[in-house]
């Protein structure tokens, strides 16, 4: 009898710990995605940081949507403004060779785009795209960057999230991302979207959705199919396109975009629930989302 109760308390301590930690970290919910519309794209830009905007002319009260966008590779970097509708470049600054491109996002009147392996943040007035500064941002290397209106919010190739002060040049603030227990680098092109920050997850076709109080992950997104639709067209070689890469949201128009690094086209996707019986388990979207180090 004693035997029994202590088999049974066992049970009743494993159960309390299980609820404990399925209500500490909730399981991410699984999305897929519809395209709402397609856009050009420069096939050559080497996408890392995507950024929605809407200009307006205070005077004709005319609006144009324009993405701000950072590319990389060494020698081919650059910071551009485009059209939305027709993929023209309508500003361009190239940066030093030696430089190689990653995040981008706007604040205020300046734009900011940091580099990989530098750790070095460069800035560029809105107006024309100009070179007005720079800036080491305190970290080793530089992968997503956007901002909360206050502060950058970057990362590097760890499972960081860092809060960096563009004024004193201070980190702030760090949280780390996690799905459950597990620790999630790669967070490579990052968009803050009502709150909730959305992140690329480098080498994937997912998107994670973090919580940046807690950094759990909330939601995959799969963005599986979108690189194979262009790869099967006609006249689109395999190796001129690299992975998913790019995420920009229009809080105007309520509208999310996402392209890849040298990828022709940007996607106008709606993210949406998987019909009954058709989600993959999350032992499948960990498998699929979670990087191969």
């Amino acid at each position: 009898m004693q035997n029994y109760a202590k088999l049974l308390n066992f049970i009743l301590v494993f159960l309390l710990a299980h609820i404990l930690h399925c209500s500490r970290h909730p399981s991410p919910k699984v999305l897929s995605y519809h395209v709402v519309a397609e856009y050009p794209h420069d096939h050559s830009a080497f996408t890392q940081g995507l950024e929605h905007d809407r200009l307006c002319n205070n005077t004709t009260q005319e609006c144009l949507d324009v993405f701000w966008e950072s590319t990389g590779l060494y020698g081919q970097s650059s910071v551009r403004q485009t059209a939305v509708m027709n993929g023209e470049v309508l500003m361009r600054t190239d940066m030093a060779a030696q430089h190689f491109g990653e995040g981008l996002t706007r604040m205020n009147d300046t734009l900011y785009q940091i580099s990989w392996k530098s750790g070095l943040c460069f800035k560029y007035s809105v107006k024309d795209l100009s070179l007005i500064g720079s800036f080491h941002t305190g970290l080793s290397d530089g992968w997503g960057l956007t901002n909360d209106g206050r502060y950058l919010i970057i990362t590097d190739s760890s499972h960081t999230i860092y809060w960096v002060d563009p004024e004193s040049l201070q980190t702030v603030r760090r949280v780390a991302v996690k799905d459950g227990d597990h620790e999630l680098p790669w967070l490579n092109e990052l968009e803050l979207i009502n709150g909730e920050l959305w992140g690329n997850i480098w080498q994937t076709e997912c998107i994670a959705r973090v919580d940046l109080t807690t950094g759990q992950v909330t939601h995959w997104m799969l963005m599986h199919g979108l690189r194979e639709k262009l790869l099967h067209r006609q006249g689109t070689k395999k190796n001129m396109m690299d992975v998913l890469n790019g995420i920009a949201w229009d809080p105007h128009g309520k509208r999310l975009f996402v392209t890849g690094k040298q990828w022709p086209a940007i996607f106008e996707v709606l993210p949406l629930e998987f019909t009954a019986g058709r989600a993959p388990s999350l032992a499948q979207v960990r498998s699929r989302c979670w990087p191969r180090q």
